[in-house]
């Protein structure tokens, strides 16, 4: 494993890109860098304070939350460098979702209190969190488009190119477990289970356990 650089840590978040080198290290000063928490680890929960900004240096963490019947849906993934709890730097709420590693994870953090002090230094900083804040609108706008409107079938097609070209080989390691897959999907186990089958038949895929080849 590298050496982790808190700098590049903090400038490597989306979050923060464009921010000028004296601001990065300001914002290095107030951050905890490389908090290990293994694969199963709730990060925060429903109902908890919203605290701190969360950077994912290293590792998954799934983001999701309970409907009626207690059965999880996922709203989505942070891979490395990924910003979560943004609102933690700007107001007094609770999380109404859950936090958990997917796999052992290293965590960055900035508190609050600490954040709010240097945004009154540091104008540029409020800019940059609001041009991060559009970009994540149009991602989840985008996602909503490419999959909302795909049967099971292409929804799985569209996902496994789509890891494929994110990963650069058409051979990998399905990044989810089949489970939490499904629930990203929007679609249940059994109908996951079904299109791999389907797909493999059709000559899209060879499948053994979670490695998949795309031919």
């Amino acid at each position: 494993m590298k050496n982790h650089s808190a700098f590049e840590c903090v400038k490597s978040a989306p979050i923060f890109i464009g921010l000028d080198d004296d601001t990065i290290k300001k914002l290095t000063t107030i951050s905890t860098h490389q908090e290990q928490f293994p694969a199963g680890t709730t990060l925060y929960e429903a109902g908890s304070d919203v605290d701190r900004l969360l950077v994912v240096d290293q590792g998954r963490v799934k983001v999701y939350r309970l409907d009626e019947d207690g059965q999880e849906q996922i709203l989505y993934f942070l891979d490395g460098h990924a910003v979560d709890s943004e609102a933690a730097l700007f107001t007094e709420s609770t999380h109404h979702n859950f936090a958990e590693t997917v796999e052992d994870s290293l965590v960055c953090s900035i508190r609050k209190s600490d954040f709010q002090e240097l945004l009154e230094k540091t104008p540029s900083l409020a800019v940059s969190i609001i041009n991060a804040f559009g970009n994540r609108l149009t991602d989840l706008e985008n996602r909503s488009a490419r999959y909302g409107t795909l049967t099971s079938h292409d929804r799985l097609v569209q996902y496994l190119e789509d890891t494929a070209g994110k990963i650069g080989s058409h051979y990998f390691k399905l990044p989810l477990s089949k489970r939490d897959l499904a629930n990203w999907l929007s679609i249940t186990p059994e109908t996951l289970s079904r299109q791999f089958t389907k797909l493999s038949q059709e000559g899209v895929i060879e499948m053994t356990g979670r490695m998949i080849r795309l031919l």
